[in-house]
């Protein structure tokens, strides 16, 4: 009996990690990017995680490394939606959401991205690119789903949109505590 319960313990050590209670994740080819938020302050610019009830904007955000956007991170943004106001579960229509995944294997995906002064990204707005359902709102925490395509953006000098050069995400799923300003 002693015997058994040992082996069963170590098995629990051999297990799937146990998820973040606050993230946002979503399978990218056979992968899965779940980086777990720590900002819960509103960040350096004061706007990551905060609501804010003037220009009805929500920037989600989490970090890979825990700490910065140096590795790569998710963001989720909605734009004039004002979420103390609707009807759950609401699926975002036109601009008012977009989904953004940076990781620092992107640098490696081109050649022109591997510059320090270039900015490449993934990202994919609401309009027939990505589809973002908020769930649930309640305590200051909102959670939901996304799943779409997101489209290889380079920046610097200009903006290139590389429409041939996309990702699908599936399973997307965001967990995040939001302050209200």
């Amino acid at each position: 009996m002693i015997g058994a319960l040992l082996l069963s313990c170590q098995n629990d050590d051999n297990g799937s990690p146990t998820p973040s209670e606050f993230s946002i994740a979503a399978k990218i080819g056979n992968d899965t990017a779940e980086y777990e938020q720590t900002v819960f302050d509103g960040g350096s610019n004061g706007n990551v995680n905060v609501f804010n009830r003037t220009d009805k904007t929500l920037f989600l955000q989490s970090f890979k490394n825990g700490k910065d956007d140096s590795d790569g991170f998710w963001t989720i943004r909605f734009l004039g939606l004002d979420i103390e106001n609707l009807t759950l579960p609401y699926t975002l229509t036109g601009v008012e959401g977009t989904v953004t995944w940076v990781d620092e294997s992107v640098k490696k995906l081109q050649g022109p991205c591997a510059a320090p002064d270039v900015l490449c990204f993934y990202s994919g707005v609401g309009v027939d690119e990505v589809k973002i359902t908020i769930d649930s709102i309640d305590n200051n925490t909102i959670s939901g789903k996304f799943e779409g395509e997101l489209y290889h953006i380079r920046a610097n000098p200009s903006v290139v949109r590389d429409t041939n050069d996309l990702t699908e995400v599936v399973e997307g799923a965001f967990k995040i505590k939001f302050q209200t300003k």
